[in-house]
């Protein structure tokens, strides 16, 4: 049989995405503007539909509609930036045609990844790249939403500016990022792809999440440090592929000598044993930091010791320093209240990336990957009804996509809207009862339509846990699909 398969048009690969990605954030940093696609129609001439297939890698175009595009953010486009979109029916039919060696080598190619954050190749050591199936790159039925986002997925909303200064920030000796926000707001998506963007530098890169420590090791600063020690050189070894787990045990058992206190000995192993054996920097990402808030004590003596660490790598000579390989990201929510024991400066060093929601453009993007014809009056009555959180809006285009929900129906508030969110605005009920100071001025909020006077300290804890929206001193409650579900528990 002919192997021959049908062409439809072009669509990028993961480092064509990736290079035009990072070049409109650049441009929107240094031009001060968001590109929606009516923007961007006006300055490549393309239309916005066109500019959305190309984006969200939909469907098939032209091959030089791709230049068109670069070349409005003087990019080149190369061979491995784009390849061939072919159907499911002929992905199956080619696949079916081949022998499995050249079927598994269909599935797997791989392409020399690296790029800086302009969109250029940089020097970095080549770095093997899965990519998907051409046939993941049709169009399919998005997954429930909640958690984290693949980096693949069509249904991530970029935050241009905040992401290029971590992709920026994780280039620089001692830099600590700190990432805060209430739940379900993008926290770890956005982690995984400042993750991915160090590896495409050539960086070691280790995630922990402190949900993985059990209480007793939270209580106690020394066992606190000796497993976060243990589980980084851990994950190392596992990525990486170093010195087996057993061998790493006995040498911090070893190294450990409780006479130097516990803070001392964990920058010594980091120094000598972890940084002095890496040949490029290494970025950690710890995860669910508000893990330690329960324990305030441990909580600031960690947060001193990040710090510590993050000043170190930016002191000395670079050949001389080990610190200076060290990339610090940390993750909290911020609907876990931080005790007043906790000063609140750590967790304001280095730099904040405060998640916002999204903006109207944003919306209105969300709204047309969901393939939803929904008007910009529309678009105001849902950021009124969810507010514009990531999340409630996820779920709601969601719902729309899989006719479970009119949109009509959504927008009266309904029990039927309400019981698509019951998860959530349980949550919201559970948060908020852990602090019984807020439960009567928040009853007053849900009272009253319109903004009311409050303290600020109270304020700027409701408005850090997403339940209300604070200007001066006056709050308001977030988004009206809350009012009818606390009328009701707090009433």
């Amino acid at each position: 049989m002919n192997k021959y398969v049908r062409r439809r048009g072009v669509t990028l690969t993961s480092q064509g995405s990736r290079k035009l990605s990072e070049a409109k954030s650049k441009a929107e940093i240094e031009q001060n503007q968001r590109y929606t696609l009516e923007s961007l129609s006006e300055k490549t001439g393309l239309t916005p539909n066109t500019l959305s297939k190309i984006f969200t890698c939909s469907s098939g175009v032209d091959k030089r509609t791709l230049k068109c595009c670069f070349h409005a953010f003087n990019l080149t486009l190369l061979a491995d930036d784009y390849l061939y979109f072919k159907s499911n029916e002929d992905n199956l039919v080619e696949i079916n045609l081949m022998p499995p060696a050249e079927t598994c080598s269909l599935l797997e190619p791989e392409y020399n990844y690296p790029v800086d954050i302009l969109g250029e190749r940089n020097n970095s050591p080549q770095i093997k790249k899965m990519v998907q199936p051409q046939d993941d790159i049709q169009p399919r039925p998005p997954n429930t939403p909640g958690g984290q986002m693949p980096l693949d997925s069509i249904f991530y909303i970029d935050r241009p500016i905040m992401e290029s200064l971590c992709y920026q920030g994780i280039q620089e000796p001692g830099t600590l990022l700190n990432i805060c926000a209430p739940k379900q707001m993008g926290k770890t998506s956005l982690i995984s792809r400042i993750i991915a963007y160090a590896k495409s530098l050539g960086y070691k890169t280790v995630s922990l999440n402190l949900q993985l420590a059990d209480a007793d090791i939270l209580q106690n600063l020394e066992h606190f440090l000796q497993w976060f020690c243990s589980r980084l050189r851990n994950e190392l070894e596992l990525l990486h592929g170093h010195s087996s787990t057993v061998i790493v045990h006995e040498q911090i058992a070893d190294f450990w000598d409780n006479s130097l206190g516990s803070k001392s000995i964990a920058s010594d192993y980091f120094n000598d044993i972890i940084l002095a054996n890496l040949d490029r920097p290494l970025v950690i990402a710890i995860d669910e930091l508000n893990q330690l808030f329960a324990y305030p004590d441990i909580a600031c003596e960690f947060l001193q010791l990040l710090r510590t660490w993050s000043e170190q790598a930016k002191a000395g000579v670079a050949e001389s320093n080990a610190w200076q390989k060290l990339r610090l990201v940390t993750v909290h929510s911020t609907e876990i209240m931080m005790p007043p024991s906790i000063d609140p400066s750590l967790l304001n060093t280095g730099l904040v990336i405060n998640l916002p929601e999204f903006t109207l453009a944003q919306v209105q993007d969300l709204a047309r990957r969901y393939e939803q014809e929904i008007t910009e009056q529309q678009i105001q009555q849902l950021i009124n009804l969810l507010g514009a959180h990531p999340y409630r809006l996820q779920l709601a285009f969601y719902y729309l996509q899989q006719q479970t929900i009119t949109l009509e129906e959504l927008l009266e508030n309904s029990g039927s809207a309400t019981a698509l969110y019951a998860e959530h605005l349980q949550q919201q009920w559970w948060n908020l009862q852990r602090y019984d100071e807020l439960l009567p001025i928040f009853t007053e909020i849900v009272n009253n339509p319109k903004p009311i006077e409050i303290k600020l300290s109270l304020g700027y804890q409701l408005q850090k846990m997403g339940l209300v929206h604070l200007e001066g001193d006056l709050a308001s409650l977030c988004c009206e699909l809350f009012r009818p579900f606390f009328i009701g528990v707090l009433n």
